[in-house]
């Protein structure tokens, strides 16, 4: 099919591969990250350092998940995001009705946690506040004092909004990473927390490695699963693509992405627009039960607390600047499409319905009526003739089913047609050829999702970060630009240099108390961490 400035519309074919392995077949993937704070507000991103190893080479997956999990033991957020040589350095948005508590942030790879659970699955507590919905207010709170606070880090105690204040770092010691940034008074556990500690079981899962990108997961549940049925996934964002697949006899369908990236949501449909009751998407995310033992800590404030959660307020509005990267590279895979004619449809006179386009410009289709319904037939130039069915029917890789309601459609948002005048083989499937117009914004053009359609928010891998050496710096020299960062410093940014036995940072405007937080690794292997705060008043 053609390139257009805004999608780009691919079908793939379902080459034999299959996405079950057995452990045998797989290397054991660890895992484990690393984010500069503990406290946020809803909205705000959490950055994560990650990475996925296989003993000390890279992992073999392309994605590893960042997943934030309730009290509850529900998934509130998930992010797909791109390994490259077995690291990543991206974020998981927080949603903004997230209510305030404190919730259980995990990171895995689509294997890991099946591999070894306690490598494999890596976790830690962060807060997270919504003012719309409050946690305990209680009439004294207990402010929560950092442990191991270490003399090792060094700075003037004359510390000024504006100022530049220099940290000296513990000397002749192997460090590991440093991070700035606000502290966190209301909770005390913010280590990793052990797999062991935590879960008492995960459910069992067939191993899914992602060597080229995003595996789909869906279920047909049921007595009897009809293994002929076939099901169409269409990923639509920044590019749309259409998938196929018929369930095994377990109901399970697979559908690897492969190198489309990002994605918004997903449609399912069954062939003919059939019923999808018994069809859902299963979450790549490990099911897990919590141990009895494992106990969520509680979220309290007090009114003295008001302060300073104003103060945190302002600086999760406010992020230093960043730049994603949309990768437009794609998995290379025989399309199987390309397009006989293509058709701009602002270079014609508009008309009402598709049905008068076809028919005024489009002489490699022709429009039927067939037991008083519209029906469209595409030329077969190979033979010479015309088919005798509908053609493969697509907006934006959306298959439509019924080509009567299309033949009434205004097609006033569509901006071009591409017609294929041969057999188009899908999988094992074989089409009549193939009628797909494109839309200016990759919306439909309006066209409504087939009413036993299924629309799920369904984001796809997150883009790479490209440039975040600066994320954390403090603003320029203008003065509308308030200082409100509650991250200063974090040596785990790609780009930032090495530094050294000390750092210079310039002190923001917003109030409150931060954690220079220094890790180590001594000769053995073993980790310390150094603690020191210091308060901008």
């Amino acid at each position: 099919m053609g390139l257009s400035h805004r999608i780009f519309v691919f079908l793939l074919l379902n080459l034999g591969f299959s996405p079950l392995a057995s452990s045998q077949d797989l290397a054991v993937e660890t895992v484990d990250f690393s984010i500069p704070k503990t406290i946020y507000f809803g909205g705000e991103r959490v950055w994560i350092a990650s990475q996925a190893m296989q003993n000390n080479s890279p992992a073999e997956s392309k994605i590893i998940y960042a997943e934030l999990v309730n009290r509850y033991n529900e998934s509130v957020a998930i992010a797909k995001m791109p390994l490259e040589e077995g690291q990543s350095f991206n974020f998981l948005l927080l949603p903004t009705n997230l209510p305030s508590d404190n919730y259980l942030l995990r990171v895995f790879t689509r294997v890991s946690p099946y591999q070894n659970l306690e490598e494999g699955l890596v976790q830690k507590f962060i807060t997270v506040f919504n003012r719309n919905a409050p946690p305990t207010v209680v009439a004294e709170g207990s402010r929560v004092t950092q442990t191991q606070v270490s003399n090792d880090i060094i700075f003037s105690q004359n510390i000024i909004s504006g100022e530049v204040l220099k940290i000296g770092l513990p000397n002749g010691i192997n460090i590991s990473e440093v991070s700035i940034a606000s502290d966190n008074p209301f909770l005390a556990d913010q280590e990793k927390i052990s797999s062991a500690r935590a879960y008492d079981s995960i459910e069992e899962h067939s191993l899914i490695p992602e060597l080229f990108g995003h595996v789909i997961e869906a279920k047909v549940e049921g007595a009897s699963v009809d293994t002929t049925k076939l099901y169409y996934l269409s990923l639509h964002g920044e590019k749309s693509a259409l998938f196929t697949d018929r369930p095994d006899a377990n109901g399970s369908l697979f559908i690897d992405a492969g190198g489309m990236k990002n994605w918004k949501y997903l449609v399912a449909q069954a062939d003919g627009n059939e019923s999808l009751l018994d069809f859902g998407i299963v979450s790549p995310a490990p099911v897990t039960r919590f141990k009895s033992t494992f106990v969520f800590p509680e979220l309290e404030i007090s009114p003295e607390d008001q302060a300073l959660l104003e103060q945190l307020l302002k600086g999760g509005q406010v992020e230093g600047y960043f730049v994603n990267e949309f990768d437009a590279s794609l998995f290379p895979v025989v399309t199987g499409f390309v397009e006989d004619r293509v058709y701009m449809l602002d270079d014609y006179t508009r008309f009402e319905t598709v049905a008068t386009v076809i028919k005024e410009y489009v002489p490699e289709i022709s429009v039927r009526t067939i037991k008083k319904k519209k029906e469209f037939r595409a030329l077969d130039e190979v033979m010479d003739a015309g088919f005798d069915s509908n053609p493969l029917m697509l907006i934006d890789a959306l298959p439509v089913f019924d080509s009567d309601l299309l033949a009434a459609f205004d097609p006033k948002d569509f901006e071009k047609l591409e017609v294929l005048t041969r057999t188009f083989y899908l999988n094992e499937e074989k089409y009549p050829g193939v009628m797909s117009f494109s839309s200016y914004k990759n919306d439909f053009g309006g066209f409504p999702i087939p009413s036993n359609g299924i629309y799920l928010d369904y984001e796809g891998i997150q883009p790479k970060v490209v440039s975040a050496a600066s994320l954390f710096d403090a603003p320029g020299q203008d003065e509308n630009i308030m200082d409100w960062r509650t991250v200063l410093y974090w040596s785990e940014i790609p780009g930032i240099s090495d530094p050294g036995n000390s750092i210079e940072i310039k002190v923001p405007e917003l109030k409150g108390k931060y954690l220079v937080k220094v890790k180590t690794t001594t000769r053995q292997g073993e980790s310390k961490n150094y603690l020191q705060t210091f308060e901008v008043k």
